[in-house]
């Protein structure tokens, strides 16, 4: 890669507030988070949260969203992520490599450069990739580099992206060259989300009546399940699930693929459900590929699938709950940032046209749409932080949550109850979200511990998380690479395990029982 190195003025202290913070503070968004100084050809950007200095691009806008992840500014052709990642556990090395694994997707990602330099007195690590522009991303920035700063126990990750080769826009050693450390003197923040009133999300009478059953504030908890057999064999499992809890599950979780499920099938299972007195947590999701589905759908290859998928929602009319590409912050999804560039911006391109789609079909008149991050983020750095992802709050009406007991089938994992898993996710989401709550998936293995106790315990638990309005119970298992059930997750796995079920929700808050 060419180096353009930038030449620093000196700098005049005009002390200078963009626009958009100004706009900030407006939305209780404090403006003392950072400042930007007039610096010559350069603004001295001065994060006062993560304790640091530097120079960007001049009339930079500052996102103040997330200032407790990130530092994000933005212009018409460059994008400037940056992030202060504690190593505990972990190398510098071992950061960086597990960072950039999407590198090894050579057939998306090419121009790969990577070495160290000495900038500003400091060994740098740079790596720097292009990709091929997305039909589907207007003004799509397309060229990035990244440099790792580390200092201390802490890296410094300045993430950049651009609409033209980045040595045609400023190059990247002015990040560095005067990057300073100093007190960091603010808390973190986050943007808590608003929600967009329900008589104003163009739903239909039908679909409204349903969100405001189940999803007003004062709702009580509903249960629904996820049975495999209803999609392939019929409701005879879950019919007789429902006798002996005494309870009837108004929603199910059905799983489909992009291009891999047809949209007769979506249809289908649509129907049944509707016939059955259920709604579908319908979730869409791409496939395991050698190349990544995501660039694909966002140059516009999966148009007329997504446009069918849209259009059979929009004509079967009645409430469909719909989770789009759950579980994002983790390594094992391929639209995760972890497989696309790091880059979080995709999948919220993603989730956005695909929703655009749904609207121009007339889907969303009857679609409650469901953005759904996993508890834990694989890997848990800061530019996969799960707010990396949200979409904005006009493309989301209820925040899933998700988190498995696993067990302890595999070296690692431990034995985790109900509180574990989701005190401390409750509060966080508490904080950052206005919207409902829903675990959209959920249970308890076996292995490593006593699984009816648990359930006992979690609906003991669950009394206490008023904001979770559906839970689904996820009533299958998770093999291991020879074939084996590694954490079997079944709800009738013994009689004690059903009859804790049983004993819970007859004990609890529910309405609908089994007539």
């Amino acid at each position: 890669m060419k180096k353009i190195i930038g030449i620093l003025t000196a700098v005049i202290m005009v002390f200078s507030v963009p626009v958009e913070a100004s706009e900030a503070s407006l939305r209780g968004q404090p403006e003392e988070l950072y400042r930007l100084i007039s610096a010559g050809n350069y603004d001295l950007f001065t994060n006062y949260v993560d304790g640091y200095e530097m120079f960007v691009d001049r009339g930079m806008s500052v996102d103040t969203d997330y200032f407790g992840v990130a530092a994000v500014l933005e212009n018409e052709t460059k994008r400037i992520e940056i992030y202060k990642q504690n190593l505990s556990g972990i190398s510098k090395s071992g950061y960086i490599n597990y960072s950039n694994q999407f590198l090894k997707n050579t057939a998306d990602h090419y121009g790969i450069v990577q070495q160290t330099e000495e900038i500003g007195g400091r060994s740098i690590q740079i790596t720097a990739w292009e990709r091929n522009k997305l039909a589907r991303v207007s003004n799509d920035k397309n060229y990035y580099v990244c440099l790792e700063i580390q200092e201390g126990s802490n890296v410094y990750t300045i993430f950049v992206k651009s609409a033209v080769p980045i040595a045609e826009n400023g190059g990247y050693r002015y990040l560095a060259e005067n990057f300073q450390l100093i007190r960091s003197t603010k808390s973190g923040f986050i943007r808590m989300s608003e929600t967009i009133p329900a008589e104003e999300k163009g739903w239909n009478a039908e679909t409204y009546e349903f969100y405001q059953k189940y999803f007003n504030d004062e709702a009580s908890l509903s249960w629904g399940i996820f049975e495999p057999d209803v999609d392939y064999t019929g409701y005879d499992t879950l019919y007789g699930y429902e006798r002996t809890l005494d309870y009837i599950f108004p929603v199910l979780l059905s799983y489909t693929e992009v291009i891999n499920t047809a949209p007769e099938v979506v249809k289908n299972r649509l129907e049944n459900a509707y016939e059955n007195g259920k709604v579908l947590e319908l979730t869409l999701q791409t496939a395991h590929a050698s190349n990544n589905m995501i660039y694909n759908l966002l140059n516009g290859q999966y148009d007329s699938y997504l446009y069918e998928y849209a259009s059979v929602i929009s004509e079967f009319g009645h409430p469909v709950l719909f989770r789009l590409f759950n579980e994002m912050n983790g390594d094992w999804c391929p639209y995760s940032s972890y497989n696309t560039s790091k880059d979080t911006m995709l999948f919220k391109e993603a989730y956005r046209y695909i929703y655009s789609i749904f609207d121009s079909a007339g889907a969303n008149e009857n679609t409650i749409w469901i953005w759904n991050p996993n508890s834990e983020s694989y890997p848990d750095f800061n530019w996969n932080h799960a707010l990396m992802y949200y979409p904005g709050d006009e493309y989301v009406d209820v925040i899933g949550l998700t988190a498995y007991n696993t067990g302890t089938y595999y070296s690692g994992e431990k034995w985790q109850s109900f509180s574990e898993l989701y005190d401390n996710l409750y509060s966080d989401y508490c904080q950052w979200f206005s919207q409902p709550f829903m675990i959209t998936e959920f249970a308890s293995s076996s292995v490593g511990g006593d699984k009816a106790a648990w359930i006992d315990d979690m609906f003991l638990r669950m009394q206490n998380f008023s904001r979770i309005k559906i839970a689904i119970w996820w009533d299958g298992c998770d093999w291991d690479a020879n074939g084996n059930i590694a954490r079997p997750y079944f709800l009738d796995e013994t009689q004690d395990t059903l009859e804790a079920f049983r004993k819970g929700i007859r004990s609890s808050w529910n309405v609908d029982v089994y007539a």
